[in-house]
Formats: structure tokens, sequence, C-alpha cells
């Protein structure tokens, strides 16, 4: 833009002042009627005087002569701010033959009070023709219009004084026509259709720019917007076309509205100024000053509610005056520097402020009202309008072709990039938090054995299906979240091939994203060297020729041991030395020895493995580590190695050798101080066992104690295997008996000893021993057989027998002899199999969980039950319980019988109870001892009972007159 271009508008602008100051002739005395008059402008015949507000239209009458009228020298009457009523007349004097009709038009919407009187001036009697306000709705108005109208009906050939009055709290402008009602009615429908047209513009303008906000988020198009929504609010306010057609029944908001509209769009004028000239980025004291403006103009908001009409007035005409100055300066500074639209945005202010000039102008009685003064404002708001909208839409069509640009570079650097990703060596991928894949490049999906990404993603889509612990993958994200990223980490990934591998992962987490939160991540296949390393650690804690632990882990191991032992928790070490090992080794060589030991450490580890911890130590030297495991349970391991050892044939070269091994066992406990001297004592403890005969055990204890418990035991096993040929075993039973529903007989089978002499001895006494020698699968014959020929002999009982439990040892379970013989009683004694439940324990289950599995499917499919007894006493894993299909499960007495007084014992009685009838078993509580304890287990829903307090164990004859207990 050239600075003629200026120079244009400004010379357009002097003539238009120039024109507004076009007045037409002085005041005449009166205005003659002749009958061809269809629109006068009555400034010229206007008088006026400013009087007090309460003087009426009788007492100026009166005072006619006295007062001084002044004669109107402008075509529009002005009138500043003031408390008193302005009046002013005009004379009439129809010179028709007819009478006239007439419509007195005052162009101010905005005036407090309206009076209009017409006077004869020969009888000096007037008479009020219209009495109106701002406060008057339109519709309720004789002459229904936005402006003040009142109907005048001039006699033929008379003279009559038209008077009127005016009141209002600030400037006040009198544009006074007298119409024809024809040509009123027919200008005024073109006035508003012109205004009409010429608001709409700003409207549409002001719609298209909140559009574009809304697509390029552009707060100046918003500000823009805002601006020319208010601008017409301020409009129809000062025209009066509010009160005629938005706010109609609150005519009197017309004046605050006028100052709010004013007020609002000054302040979104300075808002847009500060976004199209970046004010803030190149003039500091501008910026301030443009913010301290729009702070004002909103304050101006509130001036109508709290301050009289005319101080709105002020302050608005001053800050309107202040920014279109301001607003001018900063443009012409902008188009200084060149910025981007600052020409046609200087053009725009230009016209707006001439506009403003104008309407200020002639408010405050400066010029006069003429047809610039009406429409110069809209008009050049219109203009203003436009041509800034093509500034900034010129901004975003260079805008967008920088965009574009830009785009075309980052394209460029996004496909080399891209390139770069999916052709490097190392696999990249990128997931979000729960896992699921968003990308990875080719090394990826080949490390993962697929072919493409697409392939991948289609039967794959979450990152926590490759990795073989899903742990693994929850600590790496959380480790990457609150660290930002993680180096190194590694873990196990399955392929889709089957084969596992070892990844080391580089992690990084990154909020906020086009795909949310996600973790960028790197992988490199480390599965080789994991490989090496794994062979690496093997070598240094293991034996090379056994493949067992070496010495330096096995002592590293015990130390640990040692390290735990407290009062209730110890351990046992064994320490065993071959015996006739040097035999071999001398007779055969060194090549046969190290082959006896490889044989012989598979014989040992079938027994121990998973029990404990075998260790060669040295030689012939051997070492076991049974965590946990003392007593009786650790002897009779190490009295099934001694066994297995001296079972064991050893031939070479057609020669059968036999070999046998000194055990030393030790408790390891707290009393122990380092694991030099638990070594010690247990290579005492085996030379011991050598020098007492070898190819035995010699067990350490203080007082020997052991010795005696064992040889206690021995006599027991005797005891047992003469009570069997001696038929001295009998059966009692005890009542299993429901809890909410009844049923029929329901009862546990238990065993007892006859002594020699008679005496009754319990099954604590003789079953441990039975158990440790392997004798529970003869007793448990003898009950079947004795069990089912007594249920045989008595069919009455038997028809009213619900379920008779019977309990079945470990070897019982596991022995395929043994399920032959319990078939072939079933068929032998013809006994239904629905009315017998095998309990069988939970420690054994587990233990040999497929031969019980086994055996329960034999057996459940012939109708046979199941209890699971003695539960929570083992290993007490609820997951186990979905793989044993039992009809019923025995809460361990241990924590019924303290349940009342333990809350601990009372939430596993709840626990175990809440999880066997969400898996679909029944459950039986033992020990119930009290009636308390019966009633709690009703209430958390328990459904049989067994213990002392429903019946004691009685001889099996009682059963054939036995009835029911009843819950009371």
């Amino acid at each position: 833009m050239r600075i003629s271009s200026f120079a244009s508008i400004l010379l357009v602008s002097c003539i238009l002042l120039f024109m507004s100051f076009i007045t037409n002739s002085y005041a005449s005395n009166s205005l003659d009627l002749i009958g061809n008059e269809t629109k006068i402008k009555m400034g010229q015949f206007l008088s006026y005087v400013e009087a007090d507000s309460d003087l009426s239209i009788e007492q100026l009458l009166q005072n006619h002569r006295s007062i001084d009228w002044h004669a109107n020298t402008r075509q529009s009457p002005s009138f500043y701010s003031t408390d008193q009523a302005c009046w002013l007349k005009f004379k009439l004097n129809n010179l028709n033959d007819k009478s006239n009709e007439y419509f007195l038009a005052i162009d101010f919407p905005l005036l407090d009070e309206v009076e209009v009187y017409v006077v004869d001036p020969l009888a000096n009697v007037s008479q009020q023709i219209g009495r109106s306000g701002l406060s008057q709705p339109v519709y309720e108005r004789d002459i229904q219009h936005r402006s003040f109208v009142f109907p005048l009906m001039i006699e033929p050939e008379t003279q009559v004084d038209i008077y009127l009055r005016i009141k209002n709290d600030g400037f006040t402008q009198l544009p006074i026509t007298l119409w024809t009602p024809s040509t009123f009615y027919q200008l005024e429908s073109l006035a508003i259709g012109l205004i009409a047209a010429l608001l709409g513009v700003i409207l549409a303008i002001s719609v298209y720019s909140i559009f574009v906000y809304n697509a390029v988020k552009d707060k100046t198009f918003l500000y823009y917007s805002l601006y020319a929504l208010c601008f017409f609010g301020f409009y129809v306010s000062l025209k009066g076309f509010g009160l005629q057609f938005f706010w109609d029944d609150q005519p009197n908001l017309s004046q605050s509205l006028f100052i709010v509209f004013m007020g609002f769009a000054l302040a979104f004028l300075g808002l847009f100024n500060i976004s199209f000239l970046k004010i803030q980025s190149h003039s500091y004291y501008a910026y301030r000053l443009f913010r301290i403006l729009i702070f004002s103009c909103f304050s101006l908001i509130l001036v109508p509610f709290i301050f009289p009409h005319i101080v709105g007035i002020v302050i608005g005409m001053s800050l309107a005056l202040i920014i279109s100055l301001s607003t001018l300066y900063v443009g012409y500074r902008a188009y200084q520097h060149k910025l981007e639209g600052s020409g046609r945005f200087l053009m725009s202010w230009i016209c707006f402020a001439i506009g403003i000039f104008i309407i200020i102008l002639n408010r405050s009685g400066v010029i006069d009202r003429t047809i610039f003064t009406e429409f110069g404002l809209v008009i050049g708001q219109i203009v203003s309008f436009v041509i800034l909208f093509h500034a900034l839409m010129g901004r975003i069509k260079l805008a967008q072709s920088q965009s574009v640009a830009a785009q075309d570079k980052a394209m460029s650097h996004y496909q080399m990039f891209h390139d770069i990703y999916q052709h490097a060596v190392e696999a990249h991928y990128t997931t979000t938090e729960d896992g699921r894949i968003v990308r990875g490049n080719q090394a990826f999906v080949d490390l993962l054995k697929f072919e493409t990404i697409e392939n991948l993603l289609s039967e794959q889509t979450n990152m926590a299906h490759f990795y073989l612990d899903v742990k693994d993958r929850q600590q790496l994200v959380r480790k990457a979240k609150e660290l930002g990223r993680m180096i190194g980490y590694h873990a196990q990934w399955r392929r889709k091939d089957g084969r596992n591998i070892w990844v080391s992962i580089n992690l990084r987490y990154q909020a906020d994203t086009i795909d949310g939160n996600v973790l960028i991540g790197s992988i490199i296949d480390i599965t080789e060297s994991k490989k090496a390393e794994k062979q690496l650690e093997f070598m240094a804690t293991h034996d090379a020729l056994t493949g067992l632990y070496n010495r330096r882990e096995f002592e590293k191991r015990l130390n640990d041991a040692l390290f735990e032992c407290n009062d209730e928790v110890s351990h046992t070490l064994l320490y065993m030395d071959l015996d006739q090992f040097k035999v071999v080794n001398d007779t055969c060589g060194h090549k046969a020895g190290d082959i006896l030991l490889r044989q012989l450490t598979e014989e040992m580890r079938d027994i121990i493995e998973g029990k404990g911890t075998l260790a060669r130590l040295g030689g012939d030297e051997f070492g076991v580590l049974l965590m946990d495991c003392t007593g009786d349970e650790a002897f009779v391991l190490a009295y099934q190695v001694k066994q297995s050892v001296q079972e064991f044939r050893f031939v070479w070269d057609s020669r059968v050798f036999t070999v046998g091994v000194s055990i030393g066992m030790v408790e390891v406990n707290e009393k122990i101080q380092s694991i030099d001297e638990v070594l010690s004592i247990a290579d005492t403890a085996c030379f011991t066992a050598k020098e007492q005969g070898r190819n035995r055990i010699h067990t350490y204890t203080e007082l020997d104690k052991d010795v005696k418990r064992h040889h206690a035991e021995m006599e027991q096993v005797t005891q047992i295997n003469k009570a069997l040929e001696e038929d001295r075993f009998f059966l009692e039973f005890q009542i299993i008996m429901p809890i909410k529903v009844h049923e029929k007989l329901h009862y546990e089978l238990l065993i007892r000893m006859q002594g020699e002499n008679g005496e009754r001895i319990p099954p604590g006494l003789f079953l441990p021993a039975a158990e440790r020698y392997n004798l529970m699968a003869q007793i448990d014959q003898w009950v079947i057989n004795h069990y089912f020929n007594w249920l045989s002999e008595h069919p009455d009982h038997m028809q009213n027998l619900s379920k008779c439990a019977i309990n079945l040892s470990g070897p019982s379970l596991g022995n395929e002899d043994m399920r032959l013989y319990i078939l072939n009683a079933f068929e032998q004694y013809k006994i239904p199999y629905n009315k017998i439940c095998f309990e069988i324990t939970e420690s054994l289950a587990i233990t040999q969980l497929d031969k019980t599995l086994g055996f329960i499917k034999t057996f459940r499919n012939l109708g046979c039950h199941f209890s699971l007894d003695d539960f929570g006493s083992g290993f007490s894993s609820y997951g186990y319980l979905k793989n044993l299909p039992v009809d019923y499960l025995k809460i361990d007495g241990a924590f019924v019988k303290d349940m009342l007084v333990d809350p601990i014992d009372c939430a596993m009685v709840k626990s175990i109870n809440e999880v066997a009838k969400a898996i679909g078993m029944s459950t039986i509580a033992e020990f119930v001892e009290s009636e308390e304890i019966l009633l709690q287990l009703q209430e958390i829903g328990v459904d049989y009972a067994q213990g002392y307090f429903v019946n004691k164990p009685k001889p099996l004859a009682e059963l054939l007159d036995i009835s029911i207990p009843e819950i009371k």
C-alpha cells in the first residue's frame, strides 16, 4: 500500500466533515402549510427554552411573554445533560380549506420523557395530544415506532402553536420532522430494509468468523467476531431497534444495553488489536496501554447499573476516542515495520475512526445531523469489517502456504526417518500403557517370527502376550513411568514359533501423544549371551562330573539356611560318604568310578529332588540340605537314600559291585554358630556311622533321644504287623451332621488298635509309624474289607445310609493293586458306589497329584464321592482346588476350635468356605466342640459339622440304633 491511499482517505474524511457542518437557514417564525408537503424538517422553525422540570404547560403559557425563547439555528437542536426540562415550540398555519393530517416524529429513541401540546393562540388554550418516553413499550404507543411519533390533525385555515416538553439524562439531539403518514411509512420501510441489510452483513461476517476460528483456532477471528456482534448490539440499542424488535417488554434496558454493548465492543476491539498486530511481542508499553483500556472497557459494563446514564455516555465516548487514536497509532507503527496485513488494518480503522468522530461530534452538538451522521457509522464499520476480514483471510492464506511448505519439509524428514526406522537392525516398537501395539519396524516383526506388522497385529495386539512372565512387563512399565526411561532391562519373551528368547529392552515413557500415553522401546536379542552367562554360572556353582551343586554353592546355601534359623525355623543336614567306593575305583579304574558316581547321583536325585538340596562335596562325599525338614521326616529321607544306595548294583566288565553309604544327620538350628561348626558336626556323625558298621545313619543329638524314638517306632511296626495278623483292629464312627438341611446318616470311619493286653491304642501312636514304614496300604485294605463286610450284613442300615467317609493313605492312592482291590471289594459285597466317600489328605493329594487324579477319576465315574481332609494344614493353596474334583472340603480343626477367640482362625474358616462354595464344593468343619462354634459356623454358611459337640466316636455296632441330632 502507498501513502497516496491514506491521502485519499483523509481527503474524503475532510469532505464528509465539511458537509456535516452545512446547515439550513435560520429559524423562521411559522410554517405555512399549503397541502403539498410530504416531509418538513422542523429545525429552522423551532424556538426553545430550558425551564424547571416542574413547570406545567399552563404556567408556561401564563408567563409566555416573560420567557426568553431562543431561536434554533440548527436542523437538529442539541442539548447537554441537565436536570431541567427543555421546552420547544413552533407555529403551524394551515392555509388550505381542508384538514391536514401529519405525523410529528422525534427521531431520538432514548428520550426519558416527551410531551406534545397543541395550543390555540387566540384562546390561549392547550391540549395534550401525546405523551411518551423510553419507559413506554413501543406496542403501547399511539404510533408503534422505535422513535417518538405523534399524530397531528390541523383544521382548515387555522393557526396553532405546538409545544414539546423534553426531559432526558444525557446528550440530547432532537431531529424533529413533520411527515405525511403515507410518506412516513414508505420511507420507514426503506430505512428498516437498509439498516437490516447493513446489520445482516455484520452478522454474516461475525458468524463466518466463528466458523473460521473453529477451523484454524486463531483467537484473532474470535475477537473479531465478538466485536462485530457487540457492535451489532450497540447499534440496535442506539437506534431503538432493540426496544422495537428484541426487548420490547423492557424498553428501559435500551440505555443500559447501549453502554454495555459499547463496553464489550471496545474491549473486544482492544483484544483484536493485540492479537492481530501482535502488540505484546512488538511494544511493551502499547501492550500495557491496551490492557488498561480493555480493563476499563469491561468496567464500563457496570457503569449503567451504578451511575447516571450521562456518566456512561461520557466514559464510553472517551474510551472510544482513546481506543480509536491508540489503534491508529499502533496500526501506523505496524505499517512502518511492514507487518503482514498492517496496511489494510490501518485503512479499516481510518474508516472506523471517521465514523466514531462523526457520531461523537454529532451527539455532542458540534456538527449537525445529516445522512452522513446517521449512516456513516454503520457504513464505515462495514467497510472496516470487510477490509479487516480480507486482511485476516490473507494472513490465513499466508499461514496455510507456510504450513504446506513446512508439512512438505516435515514429510521429507519423516520419510527419511521412517526409512531409517523401518530398516534399522535394532527392533523398535511403540505400545500404549495397557500394552496395545501401535507400531513396530521390520526388525521387531522378524524378532517375533512374523511376516509383516499387519500379520502380527492380526494375531496378537497386546505386548503382554510375548512375556513369559507378565510381571516383568508390569515392573518395566512402572519403572519407565517413574524414571522416564529404562535402559537394558532383561526379560524372557516367547516368539510365534514357541521358542523362548532373552531380550534387552530400552524403554522410554511418552505422555500425551496422538496415541495417548505411550511406551517407545528398542529391543536386542541377547539369547546367546544369556546362554553363555548361564553356562558360566552353572560351571561356577555345579560339579562338572555329576551336575550336582558343588561344595562352594552348597556352603553358600547352608549359610543362608543357618541365617534363617530361629525358635520356629530349623533344617537338617545329611553328610554322606560312600562305603566300598574305593574298591570300584581301585579295581576298575577312575573311569568306572566316575560312571558309578553319575549313576548313584541319579538314584539319589530321584529321592531328594523337590525335597532338598543335593550336592557333591568332593570325592565320594555328598551333602543334602533339607529346608524346614527335621526329625523323623528328615530321617525317612535319609533312610530312603541309604536303601537306594544299598540296593544299587553297579556292573562293570561282567562284574557286579555293591556299595553302601554312611550318613551323619544334624539338625541345623539357631544354636549352631557357623557353617564350619555344622559341617564339622555332620562329618563327625558320618564318621560315627562308619565306625558303627558302615551303611547306616547316625543322628547327632545331645542326649541321643532320637535313637530311642526310632527304636520305639520299630517296636510299633512290629506291633502293627502282629495286630494285622491277629485282627486286633476295630472300627468306630463319628457323625457328620448337616447344619442347614436334614439328610440320611453321614459319618466317618475311624480305626483303632487293641494292644496285646486288651488296651485301646489311639491312632496317633501307631499311624505315624505305619505311614513312615509303608504299612498304610495294608491298614487301608483291612478297613475296606471289614467295613464292606459289615455293611453287607446290615442292609437296613445301608438303606438309611447317605454316605460313609473312609480315609485313604497316600500309598493307596498311587498303588494300582490297591485300586483293583477296592474295585473287587465293591463287587464282592455289592456295595452301592454312591454310599462311599473316600477322604484324602491335602498334602498327600498334592505331592502325587497325577496319581491322585487318576484314582479319583476311576471311582468318581462309578459314583463314589471324595472329600479333601485337613484342608489348611498342608499346602493350603487355593489354586490346587480347581484341579481336584472333590465333593467335600474338610476345614482343618486347628482353625475351627479357636475361631471364637482368634479372628485369624475365623477369617481362615470364612475364606476356605467361600472358595469352596465358589468352586462348587460342600464344606465340613472338624473339631466342633461347643454350641457357640456350631452357631458361628451356621452364620458363616458351612454345610456340615463334625466334632465332640455333635457326636463322640463310638463303636460301629451303635450305628444300628442311632438318630441324627437336630440343631436347636
